[in-house]
């Protein structure tokens, strides 16, 4: 439920809804708007398309959340170190929440949306 101002803090709803109001009601911003995206084309050439547009945006009005591509990771259990490899999940057709300022250029991928 939103009212004028700040939002309310959501109470019902399904998860995704609900987070994507808590992020609103945590981090307020009245300057931008978080949609959802597809990826059009995978890193290192990565572009998007927001789901209400019809124009793809390239890598270069691009900002990734770097959790969401290959990376690896040393970690310690047991005193054993062990590295552990992510693969990229931005891959053509998956949905992304994206965050988009009201007077900039650049888009901020923030997380997948499904």
């Amino acid at each position: 439920m939103k009212f004028f101002g700040k939002p309310v803090l959501p109470r019902e709803g399904h998860g995704t809804s609900r987070l994507i109001d808590v992020v609103e009601y945590v981090g307020y911003n009245p300057g931008g708007t978080i949609v959802r995206a597809t990826v059009t084309k995978e890193p290192p050439n990565l572009a998007i398309q927001i789901d209400t547009e019809t124009i793809e945006v390239p890598l270069e009005g691009l900002v990734c959340n770097p959790e969401l591509l290959a990376h690896t990771q040393t970690v310690k259990i047991d005193g054993i170190s062990k590295t552990i490899e992510y693969p990229n999940r931005l891959t053509v057709g998956t949905k992304v929440y994206v965050y988009e300022p009201e007077n900039q250029q650049i888009l901020y991928i923030l997380a997948l949306a499904e």
